[in-house]
């Protein structure tokens, strides 16, 4: 019996059955952006008593509704694609000095065994596809599990019109968003809770 189902799968496949490789995230996976919503504001103040402002903008979820292979959702055959992977991301405007900057982070699924990997745009630099290296961070005396810190090393410099902030790293939390950030003149940038 299970000769004749895999002999029927490969032949309607083989047919031109439309199927779609789909990989959701996982209900832990969305702690890393659910606990944003559209027009929160946040402070951040620096360790030179300068205070910077972001606003989130805008906030999507992609994630398949079932993961059946020959369920369509998600696919476009027109141009080729037979993958939907789940991903989320926020957009944030960062209000340094007089400037303004963007801030969009994203978290994506490839393999539903694999690690969650992340992207990120941070005002003039950007990372692409990192594993999220989850380990814990000590900020003003209070330990943060399930933190993750990229520095600038493991980013690119975006060229653009963007203004300059010469960011030196950044620091995302699980639960909380981002948590730190820091500069080369010395700045370091932590949320006012």
């Amino acid at each position: 019996m299970k000769y004749l189902q895999l002999l029927m799968i490969l032949l309607l496949s083989s047919c031109g059955l439309p199927y779609c490789h789909k990989v959701q995230l996982t209900d832990d996976d969305l702690k890393w952006i659910n606990h944003y919503n559209v027009n929160d504001t946040m402070l951040f103040r620096s360790n030179k008593n300068s205070i910077d402002t972001i606003i989130v903008k805008d906030i999507q979820v992609r994630n398949p509704k079932n993961t059946n292979i020959f369920d369509t959702e998600g696919q476009n055959w027109m141009e080729g694609d037979n993958e939907y992977y789940g991903f989320a991301y926020v957009d944030m405007t960062l209000r340094h000095s007089a400037d303004s900057f963007l801030i969009s982070f994203e978290i994506k699924r490839i393999d539903k065994n694999g690690p969650l990997i992340s992207s990120c745009n941070f005002c003039e630099w950007s990372w692409l596809k990192i594993k999220m290296d989850i380990k814990p961070f000590i900020l003003l005396n209070r330990k943060y599990e399930d933190c993750f810190c990229v520095d600038t090393n493991e980013m690119e410099r975006n060229s653009g019109d963007q203004p300059i902030i010469n960011l030196r790293n950044v620091v995302w939390n699980k639960n909380i968003g981002l948590l730190q950030y820091s500069l080369n003149d010395g700045s370091i940038y932590s949320i006012i809770k």
